[in-house]
């Protein structure tokens, strides 16, 4: 026989235990009960409101999607694209962070990974950490173990973002019986990349730069609403495999095809915040003051593909070194006209905290001088750093607490 559920007619909404099953055969045990004030109780209109503010409390996803709605739908078919390190799969957080990207993706954003793994060569060729963004030669021996890694992480970011878009994503829009998810993982040759050659008399050998951006065929795929996947081993126009920074992948594809964000993701937990203020963080900071903290420390990217700092690493300890790197190459990417570019630290569900709600200060989020109007609260602060001689030792790295 067939039931349906039936809630129990009470003013404020039921525990679970409340619900029973009713025979539908027995349709005069049912009825219609206002969730509005009972006449027939003694309640204030003061009781009342509480007991609503209650419900409120009980339901606090109500008041979270109202929060989120105006960043959903500033997002809602925009491009953006995630830089993802390579050490990052072996992370307890990857796959968590596999099913923001795909509740992103739900949500309407036009996603494309780049993924890189250069730290995962270092440490298998007993590299150090002080060494991982360096510009080296890659001979035609690492070549070939790059190009391994990259298959590697190109095939485990693939494996558990269709993993999430099957539980996220929803089924196949054309053939709602297909076990299939309505988006894909599309990877593929979708840049050319050019050897550095010799440079200062030192052959660089498969080291290179992306020199073009195939962003007719990437606008294809995010139209038929995949996503792409690319890694650092590109091609050349002769068809030879070229090792490229991720990093600087990661800004050129972004600039090329005018995305609206870049997302670098932190190995390490870092934020900025300003000398003598434990309490508050530096969230939202523009270009200028990026580019003269970047001088600050001698931290300097090259539109060739690579970036100097020295000096930044003989005094400064690999985390903030990333989170300089990270500032360098988001700063070029906003002067090639890429609206936004986000540094998110690792933590359980700390992207789409950054895309779509008001920040809490875990992350870093650079815009362009021409908006400042919609950081009024931080622009005086960095008006009144920018205005004092060497004011950017003001400026300090903190990193965040274990499990942020």
């Amino acid at each position: 026989m067939t039931e349906m559920r039936f809630q129990t007619p009470t003013l404020g909404m039921p525990a679970f235990d409340e619900w029973t099953h009713l025979p539908t055969s027995d349709p005069a045990s049912i009825e219609i009960v206002s969730l509005d004030h009972d006449e027939s109780t003694d309640e204030t209109d003061e009781e009342l409101f509480e007991e609503k503010d209650s419900l409120n409390a009980m339901y606090p996803f109500v008041n979270m999607l109202r929060g989120s709605a105006r960043y959903i739908a500033d997002h809602q078919g925009e491009t953006c694209v995630f830089h993802l390190p390579g050490e990052m799969l072996e992370s307890e957080g990857f796959n968590k962070l596999m099913d923001d990207i795909a509740l992103a993706w739900l949500l309407g954003l036009k996603i494309v990974i780049v993924a890189g793994c250069r730290t995962d060569v270092e440490c298998s060729v007993g590299g150090g950490p002080g060494c991982q963004h360096s510009l080296r030669v890659t001979d035609d021996k690492l070549l070939r173990f790059i190009e391994e890694e990259a298959g590697y992480v190109r095939f485990e970011v693939e494996r558990q973002l269709n993993r999430s878009l099957r539980i996220h994503g929803g089924m196949s829009k054309v053939d709602v019986h297909s076990p299939l998810p309505s988006g894909n993982v599309v990877g593929g040759n979708f840049y050319t990349a050019k050897p550095f050659g010799v440079v200062r008399g030192k052959d660089y050998q498969n080291t290179g730069y992306p020199s073009h951006v195939n962003t007719e065929k990437i606008q294809d795929i995010l139209e038929r609403d995949d996503i792409v996947l690319l890694t650092t081993v590109g091609c050349s126009r002769l068809g030879s495999c070229v090792n490229v920074n991720g990093n600087h992948l990661a800004a050129s594809v972004a600039s090329a095809l005018d995305a609206h964000k870049l997302v670098y993701f932190a190995n390490q937990g870092t934020v900025l915040r300003k000398r003598d203020d434990d309490q508050n963080t530096i969230q939202d900071i523009p270009v200028s003051v990026v580019k003269a903290f970047l001088d600050y420390h001698k931290v300097h990217v090259h539109r060739a593909g690579f970036a100097s700092f020295k000096e930044a690493s003989k005094e400064l300890d690999s985390s903030a070194v990333e989170m300089l790197l990270h500032l360098g190459w988001a700063s070029w990417a906003l002067e090639q006209g890429v609206k936004r570019a986000h540094i998110v630290n690792p933590g359980d569900g700390s992207l789409l905290e950054e895309l779509y709600t008001a920040k809490h200060g875990t992350n870093t989020c650079l815009f362009r001088d021409d908006e400042k109007d919609e950081f009024d609260d931080d622009v005086d602060d960095f008006d009144i750093l920018s205005s004092i001689p060497d004011g950017q030792d003001e400026i300090l790295f903190s990193e965040l607490p274990n499990g942020n």
